[in-house]
């Protein structure tokens, strides 16, 4: 008995310490199915896997566009690029990646480059954390 209390607890904290959101439908891409997933890891760094699928290619979205950025906004460090989802017409796509940052939103931007500091092209969709 003890063995399956313990198995229980432990689903519990593992799901506990885990978030999954799903982004609202997306005016300009709204074949797209989007979520965020987010989870404190053992450094408390925030880990983030951003999952995509039916996602026009983002020069269907917004001429020039090369790359679907993803941004964080959060209180203390405002508005940060972590980083792009690539896809070709309509196949999945994912980005993971691990920040210090706390996020209370995030969102995707089509952007002719990647590596951008500031949101520049058009909004695809955004979530509240």
């Amino acid at each position: 008995m003890k063995i399956k209390s313990l198995g229980i607890f432990l689903l519990f904290l593992f799901t506990a310490c885990s978030t999954t959101k799903t982004f609202p439908v997306s005016q300009v891409a709204p074949a797209a199915e989007i979520t965020v997933k987010q989870k404190t890891d053992n450094n408390d760094n925030n880990q983030i896997t951003v999952k995509a699928k039916y996602l026009a290619s983002p020069d269907r979205v917004s001429r020039g566009a090369t790359a679907y950025v993803v941004w964080l906004v959060s209180e203390e460090n405002g508005i940060k690029n972590i980083g792009a989802l690539y896809n070709e017409n309509g196949e999945d796509s994912e980005l993971e990646t691990v920040t210090s940052f706390i996020g209370t939103e995030i969102f995707i931007t089509a952007e002719r480059e990647a590596g951008i500091s500031r949101p520049d092209g058009v909004e695809i969709s955004r979530v509240k954390l």
